[in-house]
């Protein structure tokens, strides 16, 4: 894929897809931008695996509240003024669903259950396209990345709180292609379950067994297989593709 030398942020790095994704990407030459909030320890250790592979000037580590736009601006400015530029956003950073709060009645959430998905998945990913779009627009090129679900496709019983946030990336993809065209492009990649400790933590054998019955492929996904077709979208080898949700979900959902 066509990577080497292009600058990324990811947001949302220090675990699981977007560790997977930076490491990737580092590996095709990309120079990244690793962005986190609260996990310095994960984010320090992808930091040191990446530099101890690919060098010191390959990577740098950014924090930011990504529901803040003061903080999110503040943040591409620091990437824009290190790496000169940037090439790709890779918009990971979402708020993590308690077990309790998915399987909550989905008509009895509060406020702030609902509030807060949206505050980071839908306004983080918003922030960061307002702030780091003109760059791209500037330079005449730019590739954003945001990343969906597929009970936003499908519909779920459970998660409502979860699913609306991430249907509404599915709407901001759509909508902002016929804007940000033809410089920037602006894809999703709407995944299924996709195996990880903090995903499968709270279930018993059981629940994973019901789970893995309804994927036609009888196995979770992993982080190292969403982050190829993260890379993908990011890359120039979908240089003709802009609005569009690609599913990778094991054949789950079929649209």
């Amino acid at each position: 894929m066509g990577m080497k030398g292009k600058r990324v942020l990811i947001t949302g790095a220090s675990g699981g897809i977007g560790r997977a994704t930076a490491l990737l990407l580092a590996g095709m030459g990309a120079r990244l931008a690793l962005h986190y909030l609260s996990n310095e320890y994960g984010i320090d250790s992808l930091l040191e695996e990446i530099e101890g592979r690919y060098g010191k000037d390959c990577v740098v580590k950014v924090k930011a509240d990504v529901s803040r736009y003061d903080e999110v601006n503040a943040m591409v400015d620091a990437v824009i003024k290190r790496f000169n530029g940037i090439d790709a956003l890779i918009a990971l950073a979402g708020y993590p669903m308690r077990r309790e709060v998915w399987f909550a009645d989905p008509l009895g959430l509060t406020d702030d259950v609902l509030d807060k998905p949206w505050s980071v998945d839908l306004k983080g990913s918003y922030n960061c396209i307002k702030a780091i779009v003109p760059y791209m627009k500037r330079q005449g090129n730019g590739s954003i990345v945001l990343v969906s679900s597929t009970p936003s496709i499908a519909g779920d019983a459970h998660g409502l709180a979860y699913t609306l946030a991430k249907a509404s990336i599915i709407a901001l993809t759509r909508s902002l292609a016929l804007v940000l065209a033809p410089e920037v492009r602006i894809n999703c990649v709407a995944l299924g379950s996709i195996s990880s400790e903090a995903n499968m933590r709270g279930y018993d054998e059981d629940q994973i067994a019901a789970m893995l019955k309804s994927i036609p492929m009888r196995r979770f996904g992993t982080p190292e297989e969403a982050a190829k077709a993260i890379a993908f979208l990011a890359s120039d080898d979908a240089s003709y593709m802009t609005g569009q949700v690609v599913v990778v979900d094991g054949g789950e959902v079929r649209v």
